[in-house]
């Protein structure tokens, strides 16, 4: 079994220096910077003060609340299409 294992070492060891001399030694890799790409572990949000929410009124009562009058238009044909 060692003299298989030596053997496959031996080929394994042949292979990669063909495959060295064939496209040459592998290249340093630049340095990861990490520091242009992190992101930061939280983010802040900014609340707006809360405007309490009034009560809305139609113009019917508008008009008694206010003392004013409801004037009404309806037209007097079809519509017309745009």
């Amino acid at each position: 079994m060692a003299r298989q294992a030596d053997r496959l070492a031996k080929i394994g060891q042949e292979g990669f220096a063909a495959i060295d001399e064939h496209f040459g030694r592998a290249k340093r890799r630049p340095p990861v910077m990490k520091v242009p790409y992190a992101h930061p572990a939280y983010y802040y949000v900014h609340q707006a003060n809360q405007i309490p929410a009034t009560k809305l009124i139609d113009s019917n009562e508008a008009a008694q609340r206010y003392n004013g009058r409801v004037y009404i238009d309806y037209p007097k044909g079809k519509p017309v299409p745009f």
